[in-house]
């Protein structure tokens, strides 16, 4: 594609230098003498503040508000509650895989973010979906890596990322095979936050990302690893929310990787509907 077709797909991102760094490197990946050969471009991108709002809370922590309390375990009411996979662990240990499928797909089918009065997977930052279908159509392969439930992302993965579920890497449980059913424990896998997620993104793919975006220092590790990294800066309070990562935004600045300022950069933050 010819840098005049790789701004084409990307309308919803402004004229600034992030986007002409950004399709400067896509170019430089994908043609010509530098090219990566198409079974070693690979991307990965946080979910929670990259792809979607996390303010005032995640698509996750609004769903545990939808279970019954476990026995002995506090209900959660906010991201300073009990350890949210903690909590989702506890509340649907003994589920098969498919209950739990179906207890997620009610929730985002029916429920509403609490400010912006839309869906979860409606709830979608437009100029990284478009960013997602643009590595896809450049033969690269996407993968959300969040620290959030890998299975409860999975049940929003083709609607909200037009994402395939092998492509969803996340926190979750183990499985047990009981009679014929997978069920869902209580105990935990491997965290997918900070040095886990490149763990496990070379777990699943065997390889390293050459594109990673993320919005704070739980990224970091994943974005270190990658030739070129994005770092979403939340500065936007009219059509989002506005807070920041000042630690990462230093880290950002000091190794060379491409901020996107959602006030600046973006014309659009959400699809209209």
């Amino acid at each position: 594609m010819t840098p005049a077709s790789l701004r084409a797909a990307l309308p919803s991102w402004r004229d600034t230098p992030a986007r002409a760094v950004l399709v400067d490197f896509l170019q430089e990946v994908t043609e010509g003498e530098t090219a990566v050969p198409a079974e070693q471009r690979l991307a990965a991108f946080d979910n929670d503040g990259t792809l979607s709002p996390e303010k005032p809370e995640s698509s996750l922590t609004a769903f545990l508000r939808t279970l019954p309390p476990a026995p002995e375990m506090p209900a959660a009411t906010g991201p300073a509650a009990t350890d949210a996979q903690e909590q989702l662990a506890a509340r649907c240990n003994g589920l098969t895989v498919q209950e739990f499928e179906e207890r997620a797909e009610s929730f985002l089918r029916a429920a509403r973010h609490p400010a912006l009065n839309r869906t979860w997977p409606t709830l979608t930052y437009v100029p990284m979906i478009e960013l997602l279908d643009l590595l896809r159509a450049l033969e690269f392969s996407v993968y959300i890596v969040s620290a959030g439930s890998r299975d409860f992302l999975r049940a929003m993965a083709a609607t909200a990322f037009g994402a395939t579920r092998e492509h969803v890497i996340g926190t979750d449980v183990e499985i047990d095979y009981r009679e014929g059913r997978l069920v869902r424990t209580d105990r935990l896998i491997p965290r997918d936050r900070g040095p886990g997620k490149p763990a496990h993104i070379w777990d699943r793919s065997g390889q390293v990302p050459l594109l990673a975006a993320g919005n704070t220092t739980g990224d970091r590790e994943m974005l270190e690893c990658a030739r070129f990294a994005l770092l979403i800066d939340h500065d936007d309070a009219e059509r989002e929310y506005s807070y920041r990562d000042d630690q990462a935004l230093r880290v950002a600045s000091e190794r060379g990787w491409t901020t996107v300022s959602m006030r600046r950069d973006f014309a659009a933050v959400f699809r209209e509907v």
